[in-house]
């Protein structure tokens, strides 16, 4: 699997179903071509018949267990000094997980995958931690910050989110978030 596991302390997460505002200004997001007209008038697309799961940046996943992500909140910036890596130009974003499955979901354990494999941005000044070190319990979610190296002159964005079924030792299908940002 190409995508890297990540994890972070509490402290630089947010709380169960909080938001938290990017200092970066807000990129505008559209649907990428890739995507089939059908889906990108749904708000959510289900894994029922493929291996993946394909939406837009500003749509949601849905897996068949009730499980949900959401990508919001798109930004854009340059890594601080002491930020890894540093000085890096970086498009950031809120990741909420909504767990509506009948399992606890290690957040430690869920994958994301920048565009074209860049590395993903840790800054705890800005809140770029990595996927929170909690379990999400049944019925709740949970929003956290991430960021990833992106080049300002970049408009296509790919970024995967594969979390883990820790209850069956197996992965869900990994949702892949497409479309293009300013």
């Amino acid at each position: 699997m190409a995508a890297t596991v990540v994890g972070c302390s509490l402290s630089a997460c947010s709380t169960t179903g909080g938001a938290q505002t990017d200092t970066a200004p807000a990129a505008t997001v559209s649907a990428s071509q890739d995507t089939r007209s059908a889906e990108d008038a749904q708000d959510t697309q289900d894994d029922s018949d493929s291996d993946t799961i394909v939406v837009a940046l500003d749509k949601t996943a849905t897996w068949n267990n009730g499980v949900k992500a959401h990508l919001s909140g798109f930004g854009r910036g340059t890594s601080g000094e002491y930020a890894s890596p540093s000085g890096e130009a970086y498009l950031s974003f809120s990741v909420t997980l909504q767990n509506g499955s009948e399992s606890a979901i290690d957040l430690s354990m869920v994958s994301l995958s920048c565009p074209d494999g860049a590395e993903e941005i840790f800054d705890t000044d800005t809140g770029f931690g990595g996927t929170p070190d909690a379990h999400l319990l049944p019925g709740k979610s949970q929003t956290w910050k991430a960021a990833c190296a992106f080049p300002e002159t970049a408009r296509n964005a790919q970024i995967e989110i594969t979390p883990a079924d820790t209850s069956g030792s197996s992965w869900y299908r990994t949702a892949i978030f497409t479309g293009q940002v300013q």
